[in-house]
C-alpha cells in the first residue's frame, strides 16, 4: 500500500470517526455536506461561503485570525486554523487581523505560529474556543486519528526556542476534544550541516516530512563533504524515522538513515508495501547542477527502528545536472534533472533490490510537478525562455518505460525571465503543496491557478491572473479557456457543473456548461488581495533560485 503523495485531491469533507486512525491533510479550503465552503486568505481572514448553488454564491460570515493563515482542518462544525507570524518574539499573541501578510518587508523570523480552534456552527458569529502557541514557523501538519502532528522550524530566535539552536520539531496535540486541545509529546531534529553561505538559507536545518498512518519520515541535509566532489561515498542526506502508531500521540524515535544527497522535498521519499524508496543527489541546493549522479535507494522497513538496505543505483546523466523533481507511482519512479533542458528519467522499481533506470525524455525548461495518470504523466512545468508563457502543462506517454514520448505541451502565463520569480510570484504554492492547487478532474479538465499580480506591478485585478483550464482526452491536451480571478488565485475545484475559484480576496464561480463555458456566474469577497513581495535577487548562495532551494522554501513536509 502506498501512502500520501497522491495529488489532485478534492477539498476534504471527511470528519474522522471515534475509532479510526485515518490520515488527513490540511488545506486552505474545506467543504462540508451542507454545501459550505470554508476558505482562508493570506490577508488574515477565514470565511464561510454558501456554495450549495455555485451560480449563487453567498457569504455566510467571516472572521480574522492572528498572523498569516497557513492551513486548516475541519472536524464537524469546528475548524483547526493554523497561522504563522502570529506571536511576537516576546510571546504575545497578535490581535486577529493585525499585520497579516505584510508585503513590504520580509517576515520577522523571530515570530511564532498559532493554532486556533474556531466554532463555525454559526458562520455569522464564529467563536474562538481556544488557541495554542507553536514556537517557530509551522511547516506542515497531519491529523492521524485524534492526534494532530505539527512540524515546525525553529531558528533560535523565536519565542520559547532554544537560543542559537536551529531545528525541526514535531509536536503532537490531542484533538479528540477540540475545546480542550492539549500538547502530548515533542521530538526535535537538528542537522550537523553548517548553515553558512555554501547552503541556501535554512537548508542546513529545515527538514522534509512524509507521513504514513504509523510512521513519519523526517529527511534533511547532513554536513556536506569538505573534500569536495572527488569522493562520492560521502552521504549528505539523513532520514530519521518516528513511530506514530500510539493513538494517544506519544512518539518513539526509530531508525536514522544516511542517503546519498539531501532530502529537500516531500516527493523524494515514499513508502510502498513496507519499502522506503528515496531519490537524492549530492550537492543539490549548494551547487547549480549538483555533484555526481542522483541515486535511487531502497530500504525494507522491518520496523520503525530497523531499516534494511535493499538496493541502489545511480542515474546515468547526459551531462552534469541537478535533481529538480521526483515522483513515485507504485512500481515506478520518475526523476527530473535540469541544466538547460529537462530530462525525464523513468525508473523501474518492480524489484526493490534492483532499481533500474529505463528510458529518458528531453524537453525544454523543467517539470515542477508530476501527476501520474496510468500509462501517462501530466506535468506542470516552467520555461523562462518560452515566448508563449513561462508556465506549461505537458502530457507524456510512459506506457513504454524505455521510450517515454511527449504527446502534447501547452504554454501559458506571463513572460517572466527568471525561475525564482516564476516560483515565488506566479505559482500559488511551493513544490510541497502544488498538488493542492494543480488539479486534474475525472472529466479530464485540468485547472492551474496562476497570479500576475507581481508581474503586473501590483495590479490585484490583473486580467492575466486566474485559472488556466485545459482539456485532457486520450493522447490530446488542449487549452480550454482562461477564467479571470482577482487577488492571487490559489485553488479551483469542480462543483455542480461549475468551476469554483478561490483567491486571497474572492470566491468566484464559472459555468462549465457547453453553451456558456467559462461565463462568470457569481462572486463573493472573502478577504483582501495580498501583493507578493519582490523576490530577493539571486546571489552566489542561492544558485539562481532567489533564496529557495530547487524544491521550494528550503525544506518541506508531506
Amino acid at each position: 500500500m502506498a501512502y500520501e503523495n497522491a495529488g489532485s485531491q478534492p477539498p476534504s469533507k471527511a470528519t474522522p470517526t471515534t475509532a479510526t486512525r485515518a490520515l488527513s491533510e490540511a488545506d486552505i479550503i474545506q467543504t462540508d455536506d451542507l454545501g459550505r465552503l470554508y476558505a482562508m486568505s493570506k490577508s488574515g481572514t477565514v470565511a464561510v461561503v454558501d456554495a450549495a448553488d455555485p451560480a449563487h454564491l453567498a457569504l455566510l460570515g467571516k472572521t480574522t485570525v492572528s498572523g498569516v493563515p497557513f492551513e486548516m482542518y475541519r472536524r464537524g462544525d469546528l475548524l483547526v486554523a493554523m497561522s504563522n507570524h502570529a506571536v511576537t518574539a516576546s510571546g504575545s499573541v497578535k490581535e486577529p487581523g493585525e499585520a497579516a501578510a505584510s508585503t513590504t518587508q520580509p517576515p520577522d523570523e523571530s515570530e511564532s505560529a498559532l493554532v486556533t480552534v474556531l466554532d463555525a456552527k454559526n458562520p455569522a458569529s464564529m467563536v474562538r474556543l481556544g488557541k495554542l502557541v507553536v514556537p517557530g514557523e509551522i511547516a506542515d501538519s497531519r491529523i492521524v486519528g485524534h492526534v494532530l502532528y505539527v512540524a515546525s522550524y525553529r531558528n533560535g530566535t523565536c519565542w520559547s526556542c532554544a537560543r542559537a539552536k536551529v531545528e525541526t520539531t514535531v509536536t503532537t496535540f490531542d484533538v479528540a476534544d477540540l475545546a480542550a486541545i492539549a500538547q502530548v509529546d515533542q521530538v526535535s531534529f537538528a542537522s550537523d550541516a553548517v548553515d553558512n553561505e555554501s547552503l541556501g538559507w535554512g537548508m542546513a536545518w529545515k527538514r522534509s516530512i512524509v507521513a504514513t498512518p504509523t510512521r513519519l519520515y523526517v529527511g534533511g541535509h547532513a554536513d556536506f563533504d569538505p573534500r569536495g566532489s572527488s569522493d562520492h561515498s560521502f552521504r549528505e542526506g539523513i532520514i530519521d524515522v518516528l513511530d506514530i502508531s500510539d493513538p494517544t500521540g506519544h512518539l518513539k524515535v526509530g531508525a536514522h538513515l544516511a542517503v546519498t544527497g539531501p532530502v529537500l522535498s516531500r516527493w523524494q521519499m515514499d513508502e510502498t508495501d513496507g519499502v522506503l524508496r528515496v531519490v537524492s543527489q549530492r550537492g543539490v541546493g549548494r551547487t547549480s547542477n549538483g555533484e555526481g549522479s542522483p541515486a535511487v535507494e531502497t530500504f525494507r522497513m522491518e520496523s520503525t527502528a530497523v531499516a534494511t538496505p535493499l538496493g541502489r543505483t545511480e542515474l546515468v546523466l547526459p551531462r552534469q545536472e541537478g535533481l529538480r523533481t521526483v515522483r513515485f507511482d507504485g512500481a515506478r519512479g520518475y526523476a527530473i534533472t535540469f541544466n538547460q533542458t529537462d530530462p525525464l528519467f523513468v525508473l523501474d522499481l518492480t524489484d526493490p533490490t534492483k532499481p533500474v533506470q529505463k528510458g529518458e525524455l528531453h524537453m525544454p525548461g523543467w517539470l515542477f510537478h508530476l501527476e501520474p495518470q496510468g500509462t501517462k504523466l501530466v506535468g506542470l512545468g516552467i520555461d523562462r525562455q518560452d515566448a508563449a508563457g513561462s508556465l506549461n502543462v505537458s502530457l507524456i506517454d510512459v506506457s513504454d518505460m524505455a521510450a517515454p514520448r511527449l504527446l502534447a505541451r501547452e504554454a501559458f502565463g506571463a513572460r517572466i525571465s527568471s525561475d525564482h520569480n516564476i516560483l515565488d510570484t506566479e505559482l500559488p504554492e511551493s513544490q510541497d503543496r502544488i498538488q493542492k492547487a494543480f488539479r486534474i478532474f475525472d472529466d479530464g479538465l485540468v485547472a492551474v491557478p496562476l497570479s500576475s499580480t507581481w508581474a503586473s506591478g501590483g495590479d490585484c485585478k490583473s486580467p492575466d491572473s486566474g485559472i488556466q483550464l485545459l482539456t485532457l482526452e486520450g493522447d490530446t491536451l488542449k487549452k480550454r479557456g482562461f477564467l479571470q480571478v482577482d487577488g492571487n488565485p490559489r485553488r479551483a475545484f469542480e462543483l455542480k457543473r461549475h468551476m469554483v475559484a478561490v483567491s486571497d480576496s474572492n470566491v468566484r464561480a464559472f459555468s462549465l456548461g457547453e453553451g456558456d463555458f467559462g461565463t462568470q456566474r457569481s462572486d463573493v469577497v472573502i478577504g483582501a488581495c495580498v501583493v507578493p513581495a519582490a523576490p530577493p535577487a539571486p546571489s552566489t548562495s542561492d544558485h539562481g533560485m532567489g533564496g529557495r532551494d530547487y524544491y521550494g522554501y528550503g525544506g518541506s513536509c508531506e
